[in-house]
């Protein structure tokens, strides 16, 4: 299995490749509160606390913006 952390970083440098297309394309990503943990960890600050009781309800929609 994978690691957190290398989950994390699999998902931040993903992030940032579309970050440098964010002016020219929209990108709609699909994911579990796994993955929705890290995304919103990258937009945002949080404390492990914070991180940890984070969660995302079943079909809800999240917007960030670079």
């Amino acid at each position: 299995g994978e690691s957190t952390l290398h989950l994390a970083q699999r998902i931040y440098n993903l992030l940032d490749e579309i970050k440098q297309e964010s002016d020219e394309k929209t990108y709609i990503l699909v994911a579990h509160n796994g993955i929705a943990r890290v995304v919103q960890s990258y937009f945002y600050d949080m404390t492990n606390e914070e991180y940890a009781a984070f969660g995302i309800k079943n079909c809800e929609i999240l917007k960030y913006e670079f």
